[in-house]
């Protein structure tokens, strides 16, 4: 087997059944496996995937276990070479993973770990697709410093980066939509860390790729459409989002960084909340700045 795709879902069948359509459709010279680590979805998910795509596996979790955990569980079954982790809020515009794979393939990027591809919106509209390592100094600019400095900060020091180039680059870590991963290196690296339920769990395996001396890059010819990419700004609003982003990014900092930096983080977190309150006068601030607090 050369390739394994695994797809977390979570009541997302409409976007699932487009996601693994596109999968048959555009790759071809490949041979892989499908396989669906489901968290407990109540909206026909499994009803569906039984019936209109028999050959995909499905695993069964029986409650929502968050994104590392159930990637995982669909590596532990895996049998390819290779692994894609894929959203299911994704599809592909073509044969992605046969470049995916004819990449890695080459004796000289044995040494990559991670690579992904050009993230678009469904009006082909450029998405974050990779994005620099979390640091104190992307906390501070981010309190308004950033403007001094735009377009440095924009490429060498956001967490979030649009790629603006053609051209194959390293890069600290692929956005969790579409991580084409050698297996072989993985194994001794470690997969995602179950401590993070939403947010930063692909941040923090990255970086253990990272200092374990392996890299990660992105190949801007692959183009997948993201739907999340159109949206997450508005759905990072919900305070259960705002919550688990609180934690998650302190949970990274302590493990990446110590317990010192991650406090830092926190109180900037906390700083930056105050400002916009003070700034806009909306209430929401208020359970912002008790919600970093409590992280």
């Amino acid at each position: 087997m050369q390739v394994s795709i695994i797809i977390v879902n979570y009541n997302t069948k409409d976007l699932l059944y487009q996601c693994i359509n596109s999968i048959y459709k555009k790759t071809e010279s490949i041979d892989y496996e499908i396989i669906v680590s489901d968290n407990g979805s109540t909206d026909g998910s499994i009803e569906m995937l039984k019936t209109t795509f028999p050959n995909v596996r499905v695993i069964e979790n029986d409650a929502n276990l968050g994104f590392g955990k159930a990637n995982n569980i669909g590596i532990q079954v895996a049998k390819g070479k290779y692994l894609l982790l894929l959203n299911s809020d994704t599809y592909l515009l073509d044969d992605s993973i046969k470049v995916f794979y004819d990449f890695m393939e080459n004796d000289s990027n044995v040494n990559v770990a991670c690579v992904g591809g050009d993230l678009l919106d469904e009006e082909g509209e450029k998405q974050p697709s990779y994005g620099n390592f979390p640091s104190v100094f992307d906390s501070i600019s981010q309190l308004g410093f950033y403007k001094f400095y735009k377009s440095y900060y924009k490429n060498k020091v956001a967490v979030g980066v649009i790629n603006e180039s053609e051209s194959i680059k390293e890069v600290d870590y692929i956005c969790g939509a579409d991580m084409f991963l050698r297996k072989s290196l993985m194994d001794k690296v470690g997969y995602f860390d179950e401590n993070f339920f939403l947010y930063y769990e692909e941040t923090e395996m990255s970086f253990r790729i990272n200092k374990s001396g392996y890299k990660s890059v992105l190949l801007p010819e692959v183009k997948i459409v993201h739907l999340e990419g159109g949206t997450q700004k508005k759905e990072n609003e919900s305070l259960f989002k705002v919550q688990e982003m609180a934690k998650s990014r302190k949970l990274y900092f302590q493990k990446c960084h110590g317990i010192l930096t991650a406090l830092i983080i926190q109180y900037i977190s906390i700083f930056h909340s105050i400002i916009l309150f003070i700034r806009k006068r909306d209430k929401k601030y208020l359970k912002y700045i008790k919600i970093n607090y409590n992280a």
